[in-house]
């Protein structure tokens, strides 16, 4: 059995019976307080089920998990482990049917109100009626379930590291545009676009420049059949907010022209980028360009990325998540450490800061340029990096006989898959495992443990508060 730990203390769902809190018809309130109406959901898609239904658990995607009379699962969306419910069903499969909450008969005491007011329809974000503290609990037992399915039950403490902000802590934001080009998230399980003109989870750069945006019509009309998708990046050194624009069709030059005059009269982000590379506006010469400069774990750099290329959205809490990936890495003492997906050198660079010899791969080209550059500014000269398919690369690794003390990775939803079982072949001491999906985490992990490995601890990290998703970090030794 696992043990769940957060801050030292073994966390227990508790189920605290409170009034039966009654709503106003086809309204869902999972705030405590019974006059709140922030989070509203459409729920008259079929009869709701008069029979309370019990919550015995969050699983990964949200929804919480009940059983019915006739021992079918349900899935919930807007209820919390340990409460009391009355179900609408939504859709109806086999072997489960999936809902919303319509009452709530007992409801958990970590259940708050919604902050945000689109949260009843936008699907940007799926825990926000639960106190912060809760989320990461719940996480970390979804971590723990994930693990014990897979029979991984060889780590007896799971750790967790807090979010440090509740909102506001997103420097990237991705929206979509609906058909009069207003900027916004789909409702939960829907392609109905909810336009958005704030997000509590992003940065107050990225607000102002989101709210200059969808409030004016002019923008807004412009953009409406000529913009698929539009992200916003906010520079964690300056402060100054790039605006990407995701194309439906190419620009003319004459286009170019009219969105620059455009966007100079109203200027709502510091630099406008037209996806792959063109720069239509720029407010005070600035530049796609964003900088971070880290101070931790006895080490002071600074990392440049372009905007539009991934790097973590959560900037405050990636520092912490490197200072716990490169403390994994230093107590193996290692000579030589490969880093697969590194992106732009989260992670190499402080390897090398750090003394290790360092190999980088990954796919994008764009990011391996700028990992090399990253490494070059900061002083480093001893350094490698591979661009290409992940899994050819680990093959032709293999094949030449390579080897490395340390292997860590940080591969996407996916996780390695069947290329996991390549790593043994590189005979590292430890393998440092980042993943965002405990499924598929728990998967690779278990191919490692098959061949010999140990996992020695697991930590949980909140990268992505008031979401379902789930960042965590596992350290192996062999």
């Amino acid at each position: 059995m696992l043990h769940c730990c957060l801050t030292g203390a073994a966390y227990e769902t508790a189920v605290i019976t409170i009034p039966k809190i009654h709503n106003t018809e086809g309204h869902c309130l999972p705030g405590r307080n019974a006059g709140s109406a922030q989070y509203r959901m459409n729920t008259n898609q079929n009869q709701p089920s008069e029979t309370p239904l019990f919550i015995e658990k969050l699983v990964h995607g949200g929804q919480g998990l009940g059983h019915l009379a006739e021992g079918k699962i349900a899935l919930v969306t807007g209820a919390l482990p340990g409460e009391t419910v009355l179900l609408r069903v939504t859709q109806r499969k086999q072997g489960y049917v999936e809902g919303l909450v319509r009452d709530i008969v007992a409801a958990a005491p970590e259940r708050i109100s919604p902050a945000c007011p689109y949260y009843a329809d936008c699907g940007g974000c799926n825990l926000q009626h639960a106190d912060l503290a809760a989320q990461l609990r719940m996480k970390t037992a979804i971590v723990a379930e994930c693990l014990t399915r897979a029979g991984l039950n060889t780590v007896s403490e799971l750790a967790a590291l807090p979010a440090p902000e509740a909102f506001g802590s997103r420097h990237r934001l991705r929206l979509h545009l609906d058909a009069a080009g207003r900027p916004g998230f789909f409702q939960r399980a829907s392609k109905r676009l909810v336009p958005v003109q704030r997000c509590l989870l992003a940065s107050a750069g990225i607000n102002r420049a989101l709210a200059g945006l969808a409030t004016s019509a002019k923008l807004c009309s412009w953009f409406a059949g000529r913009v698929q998708e539009l992200e916003f990046a906010e520079c964690p050194e300056s402060g100054r907010v790039v605006l990407v624009l995701y194309a439906r069709k190419t620009l003319n030059a004459g286009a170019r022209k009219e969105v620059a005059l455009r966007f100079a009269r109203e200027p709502c982000a510091d630099c406008i980028l037209w996806r792959p590379n063109v720069v239509l506006y720029q407010r005070d010469g600035a530049v796609p360009v964003l900088h971070q400069h880290f101070v931790h774990s006895g080490l002071e750099y600074r990392l440049s990325w372009p905007a539009g290329t991934f790097f973590q959205a959560n900037t405050s809490l990636n520092g912490q998540l490197v200072a716990l990936v490169l403390e994994a890495v230093r107590e193996c003492q290692p000579q030589t450490v490969l880093d697969l997906f590194c992106g732009s050198g989260n992670f190499s660079v402080p390897f090398g800061l750090a003394g290790f010899q360092v190999t980088g791969v990954e796919w994008a080209k764009a990011s391996v340029q700028w990992a090399e550059n990253n490494a070059r500014q900061n002083g480093l000269r001893h350094f490698s990096f591979l661009v290409g398919d992940v899994n050819r690369k680990l093959e032709q690794l293999v094949t030449r006989g390579q080897r490395f003390d340390c292997v860590v990775l940080d591969p996407p939803r996916t996780g390695l898959g069947k290329a996991t079982a390549l790593l043994p072949k590189l005979a590292p001491r430890r393998i440092v495992s980042i993943s965002c999906d405990p499924a598929t985490h728990a998967r690779d992990l278990g191919l490692l443990l098959a061949v010999g490995y140990r996992l020695e601890r697991l930590t949980v990290v909140d990268m992505f508060p008031q979401t379902h998703h789930i960042e965590s970090v596992a350290v192996l030794n062999r």
